[in-house]
């Protein structure tokens, strides 16, 4: 392709973000297969500015993306001044900088709360895959440099969603995930060689939903069944589960719809435990919740169908599974944990008074909600509920927290943050 820049020789590695390098990494947006899930033991309950700050380092430009933690390195994405778009790497036990990799220029529409930096990095701990709001897609090099680049508006087409674009990459093995979906002629998920850059497969995803509902801002998750391998994509009214091999659709929901012009999905599917679980926009709260069987082929729509949530649906945090239960958090701060298998409302608490856009992650049987202003509840994940601590920052922030190494990492505008758990 002519947007190639000339691949470099390099020693590409076989593990992925759902096989990281060790069980203490979090190698792409939310973690492995991008669940929100965390096995350690010895995160910290409660910080401040104060308590238990390992250290906090200031970051050129600015980004929603969330950091990743990969061997010995923290990766991140920023937007410069200057429309730079960059991939920072950073050492974790210190935060100094190691490189800042440039991997394009431009500037695309995008709603005023985020920028060209919202898609968050995934690695496999000898390289990072790097996915901006212009378009560009690049594999770089545990050391700085640029294996291969692209940019796939060039390519496909104009980006026409009315907030920019949000979704991130996920990689499995040799193949890199990729989805656009929008109110263009181009919506798609594909499949991308990680090692070349080079198209395995590219699937049209152009639904039937009407106007600004073609647009999602989800990203791709990961759901394992019956020892089989699924690509999870949530938008445009329709969840798919897609064949990482060859693109083939799995199984499918459809009528995802809602009573409002504002149909947008932004927060994610999620699975676990034998359920798939899809968000319907809850737009000043008017969205649903749904809750799918695991485990089917073709049209699921009414065979698999679990439960349907009506008050307890969020706009843009995806929720998070554990122990049985779905923990989410609608955009106004109120929180609820409903029954997996049923849907049942098990408890509903306001947590948070600000905005919420941040999605939740659970780590040693805790759940951890942050709010638009850096600030996180900490609640037990069990069906009663227990307030754990609270833990101010007061900085506004749209990224979701990695958790890796006994350490928490919370990126705001003021800079990235790490909380020390030891």
């Amino acid at each position: 392709m002519n947007s190639f820049r000339p691949l470099q020789a390099v020693a590409m590695s076989s593990l992925c973000c759902s096989l990281a390098v060790s069980a203490a990494d979090w190698a792409c947006w939310r973690g492995v297969d991008g669940l929100g899930i965390s096995t350690e033991k010895t995160v910290p309950l409660s910080w401040s500015k104060e308590k238990n700050l390992a250290w906090k380092v200031s970051l050129p430009g600015r980004g929603a993306s969330s950091p990743i933690v990969v061997g010995k390195r923290i990766y991140l994405t920023t937007q410069t001044p200057d429309q730079g778009m960059h991939l920072l790497a950073l050492d974790p036990e210190t935060g100094a900088l190691v490189w800042d990799t440039e991997i394009a220029r431009g500037k695309l529409h995008a709603h005023e709360l985020h920028n060209m930096a919202t898609p968050t990095a995934v690695s496999d701990g000898r390289h990072v895959w790097v996915l901006f709001g212009t378009g560009d897609l690049a594999c770089v090099g545990a050391d700085g440099h640029i294996a291969w680049q692209r940019n796939l508006v060039k390519e496909f087409g104009p980006l026409k969603t009315n907030h920019g674009y949000g979704s991130s990459p996920m990689l499995d093995g040799n193949r890199l995930f990729v989805v656009r979906m929008h109110q263009g002629a181009d919506s798609y998920v594909m499949a991308v060689d990680a090692k070349t850059g080079k198209d395995l497969w590219k699937k049209d995803r152009s639904n039937a939903a009407r106007e600004e509902g073609k647009d999602s801002y989800s990203s791709p998750v990961f759901h394992r069944h019956g020892g089989k391998l699924e690509v999870v994509v949530a938008g445009a009214e329709v969840l798919n589960a897609y064949n990482p091999s060859n693109g083939d659709v799995v199984w499918s929901v459809s009528g995802l719809d809602v009573a409002h012009p504002y149909g947008r999905t932004i927060a994610g599917p999620t699975a676990g435990e034998g359920v798939v679980v899809a968000v319907a926009s809850g737009f000043q709260n008017r969205g649903y919740t749904v809750g799918i069987k695991a485990g089917g082929h073709g049209d699921i729509t009414t065979t698999h169908s679990l439960w349907k949530s009506t008050r307890y649906s969020a706009d843009c945090p995806t929720p998070v599974i554990v122990g049985g239960h779905l923990f989410s958090i609608r955009d106004d701060g109120m929180a609820s944990c409903l029954n997996l298998k049923t849907g049942e409302a098990l408890w509903q608490e306001r947590l948070f008074t600000e905005n919420v856009k941040v999605s939740p992650v659970v780590a040693a049987g805790r759940v951890y909600f942050t709010s638009g202003r850096g600030n996180t509840a900490v609640v037990a994940a069990t069906p009663k509920f227990e307030l754990l601590s609270r833990n101010e920052l007061n900085e506004d922030t749209l990224a979701t927290p990695a958790v890796s190494g006994g350490r928490v990492y919370l990126r705001t505008e003021g800079g990235l943050y790490c909380f020390n758990g030891r």
